[in-house]
């Protein structure tokens, strides 16, 4: 229990990183309210930055939503949609907004990095966040396959590029958590289980400092 995280609430947003049970959302929320922190989490499979700005978020492929500890609700239908980031924060009135955004913007398989449409969504998300403490979780590092492209060269230049653009928000860069090539994956940028565990475990020990500092 951090004494300066006690009723401090906390709200959770991002990509398949943080929808399916074996992902952060299994260890990230966990430990936030080990913490004191009541922490409300949403994940939503695929999504970027520019899905939480829009009217009705599109569900693609699954959406989750978690309340402290509680079991993690899963919807499927492509009707169902979380609500957008003024909707959420209108609702929650967190404290503090640590999003997880990056694989899906990032262009893998593309020549270049597509910088102003990142550049944009990015700062229309964070906007939006208002005056709260805002963290952004950036990409690690995965493995190359031909499904997704993902490479290397990629994230290292989305992580210099999502680390300029999301101030006033604090960049955590994840790609510092591991080692290059040393990150075991599903599919080149879904992480197995125990990495998902590692990853989370590391995010919280930089994490609740910076919380702690901001109350």
């Amino acid at each position: 229990m951090h004494p300066l995280l006690v009723g401090l609430t906390v709200l959770l947003i991002g990509d398949s990183h943080i929808t399916f049970k074996n992902s952060l959302l299994a260890t990230l929320p966990d430990e936030l309210a080990r913490q004191g922190a009541k922490v409300v989490t949403y994940g939503l499979c695929s999504s970027k930055p520019e899905d939480w700005v829009d009217e009705k978020p599109a569900n693609a492929c699954g959406y989750t939503m978690r309340v402290g500890v509680e079991p993690i609700k899963l919807f499927m239908g492509k009707d169902q949609a979380p609500p957008n980031m003024t909707a959420l924060v209108a609702q929650w009135h967190p404290n503090a907004v640590i999003t997880v955004f990056g694989d899906a913007m990032a262009g893998y398989g593309q020549k270049t990095l597509p910088r102003d449409w990142i550049d944009e969504q990015v700062h229309a998300l964070v906007g939006q966040i208002g005056s709260a403490t805002c963290i952004w979780v950036g990409p690690t590092w995965g493995q190359y396959n031909p499904r997704y492209g993902k490479t290397d060269q990629r994230v290292t230049e989305l992580a210099a590029l999502l680390k300029q653009d999301v101030a006033p928000c604090h960049y955590i860069d994840s790609t510092t958590l591991f080692q290059p090539g040393k990150v075991e994956t599903e599919d080149g940028v879904h992480l197995t289980a125990p990495f998902y565990q590692s990853w989370g475990n590391d995010l919280a020990k930089a994490i609740i400092p910076l919380l702690a500092q901001k109350q």
